[in-house]
């Protein structure tokens, strides 16, 4: 389906695992293409599986000669996994905005991929996801890995205008961006007419590009989804996501510095008006994801809900970071539970969680587009029912 195509019927919605380009985190079973692990409604945001082949194409084109490219250097900024992707979708909106294919640049040095599972990988799309292009830096730079140093770079310190869309549209062959920085992500211009055709407001447009390019971003290779399926045996054995279950995300430790903590309680309360307000989706059913032992004995206690949880091990520390537990914990190792984690809570059918958080962000843009989920429940902790600030 092309652009033009989802421009013609622009009402079609409908989202199954087969119209994505291949390699997608669907949901389906390994070995078992027809199979999937959860439901499949069958609705994503607004012109999803036309944005995905769009992208698909551009990070694949025919041959990689005599192509633009942006390379981008992902810097050890101490920062979580959700904001370490969210970055990432600005620098691919940035080079296809500008005709370019973005490329990450090898970096053996970046925490999150310091570990066992990573250590014959140096970058996020080696390591755990398939890669972001079928081209690389040696195919750039001529089957050799060309110093940073003499790569022109671009200075993204402060917000994307044009002045820096001018630089990155200009004649040389690669483009070096190492730290992205605005937030207020500019969305490629391919996607403007599809998207004044969709009803939605101009400031939904960044949450809906943001939530395309995580989409072809998380795309969980081979190796990392038979992980995720061993890891699920070890700290989910014998369990499964039941339909109408409740997927509730906790984020504790210091998201204080960033955002006001809720309570276990009202994460509690939001559960049970989904209960209320959609009886035919949401059961007495809650898939619990937190790093903080505090929320998970709060919800064991529970006697009118059927409430489950990965036995990973957690720090009992209020106040510690992602970076800190991971440290801790192992780099890889946190990377691969927070994904484990983040599948069981793809396949639950209503949500509850905080917009203020990359990682609920992640969940509720992963449910929106590759689990066809679009339209099932979710409330947000600290804005209710209608999101308005999706940057928050």
């Amino acid at each position: 389906m092309s652009i033009q195509e989802a421009e013609e019927d622009i009402a079609d919605t409908k989202c199954e695992p087969e119209l994505f380009p291949s390699k997608y985190w669907t949901g389906q079973r390994l070995n078992q293409s027809a199979q999937v692990t959860d439901r499949q409604p069958g609705q994503a945001m607004f012109g999803t599986i036309a944005a995905q082949r769009d992208i698909w194409r551009h990070q694949h084109p025919s041959s990689c000669e005599n192509q633009k490219f942006l390379v981008y250097v992902m810097l050890d900024w101490e920062t979580g996994i959700g904001s370490t992707i969210h970055v990432t979708t600005i620098a691919l909106g940035m080079a296809m905005e500008t005709g370019r294919i973005l490329v990450l640049y090898p970096t053996p040095n970046l925490s999150w991929v310091k570990g066992v599972f990573c250590e014959d990988y140096d970058t996020l799309d080696t390591c755990y996801f398939e890669p972001i292009t079928s081209c690389s830096v040696y195919d750039i730079f001529g089957g050799k890995l060309e110093k940073l140093d003499d790569i022109p770079e671009i200075d993204m310190s402060g917000n994307v205008d044009q002045s820096h869309l001018t630089v990155l549209r200009a004649h040389a062959l690669a483009i070096v961006v190492t730290w992205p920085a605005s937030i207020q992500l500019s969305i490629p211009d391919q996607f403007h007419k599809l998207l004044s055709m969709s009803g939605m407001q101009v400031n939904q447009w960044s949450h809906w590009w943001r939530a395309q390019a995580v989409a072809y971003i998380v795309r969980p290779n081979r190796r990392t989804l038979v992980e995720l399926d061993s890891r699920r045996r070890l700290f989910f054995p014998n369990k499964a996501i039941d339909p109408g279950t409740i997927s509730i995300h906790i984020r504790h430790g210091d998201k204080w510095k960033e955002s006001t903590l809720v309570a276990d309680e009202d994460h509690l309360r939001l559960a049970e008006e989904l209960l209320e307000k959609f009886p035919d989706i949401a059961k007495r059913n809650i898939f619990l994801s937190t790093a903080d032992p505090n929320s998970v004995q709060f919800f064991a206690k529970l006697t009118n809900w059927n409430v489950s949880w990965t036995n990973l091990s957690r720090v009992d520390d209020s106040t510690i970071s992602p970076m800190d537990r991971a440290e801790r914990m192992g780099w890889t190792e946190e990377f691969l539970n927070c994904l484990l984690d983040l599948g069981l809570a793809l396949e639950c059918d209503a949500f509850v969680g905080m917009y203020s958080s990359n990682w609920n962000r992640l969940v509720n843009e992963l449910r929106s587009t590759v689990r066809c989920k679009a339209h099932f429940p979710y409330v947000d902790v600290h804005q209710g029912w209608y999101i308005s600030d999706y940057h928050s």
